[in-house]
């Protein structure tokens, strides 16, 4: 089982869509399981699939302790083949408390990912970090055994992954098994100022993603209307350019044809 997180210490680079995207080709297109953890307060992709936060077990719970015995019982399907842990406002306090008390369960969700991997519950499980260092991102960090690091070509979401890789390292120390699986240029458009930064990027000594996402409006238009951007606009550049990401992380589709 492949624990993925999604993160960068700036906001707005396409943490969300990215996980939601994957997530789609990965049921659809591979055929494969996935887990998909909302570990933002801000509970966007919780949002995007139920309309609101459920009033069930959400991974504050889990990191507290106060979660059901059995990992399928915290867990929502959302559609064939994909499951939601969602998240809740209370991961706020959560890291209110990790801050007076030093720690805040931070290998609880490292315990529930082996009792899914156990029972095969998930072939790949991708977590969706909010900006900067939380309780839930930690823990998250914890449990992952890879990063992919969205970015836009500008100084501050630059700024932003250096600064997490600079953190990583300091992650290895307690997970030794966590690696950057590349970092992904997300919103590219051909103008001379993105395409300076793209091959400043590629310049530096840490694995970039050959495959880029294009800017299109297909995906802003996508998340007004609660879908993902792959089942929204199937031929969009946005579209096109995560099925060849997925293949790139993943390899070929070996049950269904090749994307």
């Amino acid at each position: 089982m492949r624990a993925i997180a999604i993160e960068n210490l700036k906001g707005g680079v396409g943490k969300t869509v990215t996980t939601i995207s994957l997530a789609h080709i990965l049921t659809e297109t591979y055929g494969k399981k996935v887990l998909v953890v909302d570990c933002d307060g801000q509970c966007n992709l919780t949002r995007f699939y139920l309309g609101e936060v459920p009033d069930t077990v959400t991974l504050a719970e889990v990191l507290a302790g106060d979660h059901e015995p059995y990992w399928l019982d915290n867990v929502i399907e959302v559609k064939p083949g994909l499951q939601l842990l969602p998240a809740s406002q209370e991961l706020y306090r959560l890291d209110l408390a990790a801050l007076r008390r030093g720690a805040s369960g931070l290998t609880a969700l490292r315990d529930f990912l082996e009792a899914v991997a156990e029972d095969g519950g998930a072939d790949v499980v991708l977590f969706d970090c909010p900006p900067g260092f939380t309780a839930a991102s930690t823990a998250a960090l914890m449990a992952a055994g890879e990063i992919i690091v969205p970015v836009l070509m500008d100084g501050f979401s630059v700024e932003g992954m250096a600064d997490m890789l600079i953190q990583v390292s300091s992650m290895r120390e307690v997970n030794p098994a966590l690696r950057v699986t590349g970092v992904l240029i997300n919103q590219w458009h051909r103008c001379p100022a993105v395409e300076q930064g793209e091959q400043l990027l590629r310049s530096m000594p840490l694995p970039v993603f050959r495959q880029t996402i294009r800017r299109t409006d297909k995906v802003p238009e996508s998340t007004f209307l609660k879908t993902a951007v792959v089942d929204y606009s199937i031929t969009s550049a946005a579209s096109r350019d995560y099925r060849l990401l997925c293949q790139e992380i993943f390899g070929e589709v070996t049950n269904n044809g090749k994307i």
